[in-house]
């Protein structure tokens, strides 16, 4: 249950009970003769039937309380809405390993991958998303959705802490990658594979031509340079990672094997520089891409639910008006 004006309604509702009060403090002087001279003296004063006019003021109050209930903007639940969209269907496979630390592409290579993935998301329309995270291992980390906002948020908290084992499986990253597409659909589907290149696995590229199924494009999106760069240890402060003989470890872009991969998924390979955007160019293929309506999305969200008590307040407020009350003589 959410409310988005509470703040409003409680000043209304504040104000509201000071009016009572004030009104209360006002009708104290009529009792001071007493309860039987009271009722003779409204009976001598008053033409109609007191009962009503006592209804009347419940009614009203009722009403009154009931609009500002409404002010509220009471939110409750969730509703499902089918969306019918056309659009591909895209994965975004990101390398997490300790290697996207390196700082050769500014702020840091995963950060500049997560700045221009949320460029990126910025400018989809109709299109689903997912994102799988990969280093030693690999997850879905966001299953395929048209909630953007969702999406970046989900690629903001991305990092190289996610996955405690170490290394780098390209081939089952992009297995799992596969698997994440719903095979009921007829659009596009598009792997965007955002990494280094740094792949510790057997035989990746012979495991990816198998596991790539009709339909599905890979496009390589090369993070890092040719010079490469040391490593931090995020655990220690201004120190690098060193190997098992104690030297250094600078990490290179593996372009060879990314442009073997990219070929192979019958995409083509991006490389990101330290200044030029590749948001662009990926927003350019997603949009080349062949759309086909997407009707299996079912967006939530939280249901107003503030018209129910402004109906019973508008209804209430109604009869008390049309109630006779009377009048003064």
């Amino acid at each position: 249950m959410i409310f988005d004006h509470l703040n409003i309604a409680s000043y209304c509702f504040i104000i509201y009970l000071m009016i009572l009060l004030f009104s209360k403090f006002r009708s104290y002087n009529k009792k001071i003769f007493g309860k039987k001279f009271e009722k003779k003296f409204y009976k001598f004063l008053f033409q109609g039937s007191i009962s009503n006019m006592k209804l009347k003021y419940f009614l009203r109050n009722i009403g009154i309380i009931a609009l500002i209930f409404s002010i509220t903007g009471l939110k409750t639940g969730v509703t499902v809405k089918p969306v019918e969209r056309k659009g591909v269907d895209i994965i975004f496979c990101v390398d997490v390993s300790l290697s996207m630390n390196a700082e050769d592409i500014k702020p840091s290579r995963l950060n500049k991958v997560k700045f221009e993935l949320t460029k990126i998301i910025e400018n989809l329309e109709g299109d689903r998303i997912g994102i799988v995270v990969f280093s030693g291992s690999n997850f879905l980390y966001l299953p395929l959705t048209m909630d953007y906002d969702a999406a970046k948020l989900f690629t903001k908290s991305i990092d190289t802490d996610m996955i405690s084992s170490r290394g780098t499986e390209i081939s089952s990253a992009i297995q799992t990658s596969i698997e994440a597409f719903s095979d009921d659909g007829k659009q596009q589907k598009i792997i965007f594979l955002l990494s280094d290149g740094e792949d510790h696995g057997n035989n990746s590229l012979d495991v990816i031509k198998r596991a790539i199924k009709d339909k599905v494009n890979i496009f390589v999106v090369a993070v890092g340079s040719s010079k490469g760069s040391l490593i931090p240890d995020n655990k220690k402060l201004k120190t690098f990672i060193y190997d098992d003989e104690g030297q250094l470890v600078i990490s290179k872009v593996n372009l060879q094997f990314l442009d073997q991969l990219a070929k192979i998924g019958k995409g083509r390979l991006i490389r990101i520089s330290k200044s030029e955007p590749v948001s662009e160019e990926i927003i350019e293929i997603i949009s080349q891409g062949e759309n086909a309506l997407i009707n299996s999305f079912e967006f939530s969200e939280f249901e107003q639910k503030f018209q129910y008590p402004l109906v019973v307040s508008i209804i209430v407020l109604v009869i008390s008006s049309l109630i006779p009350a009377g009048r003064f003589k």
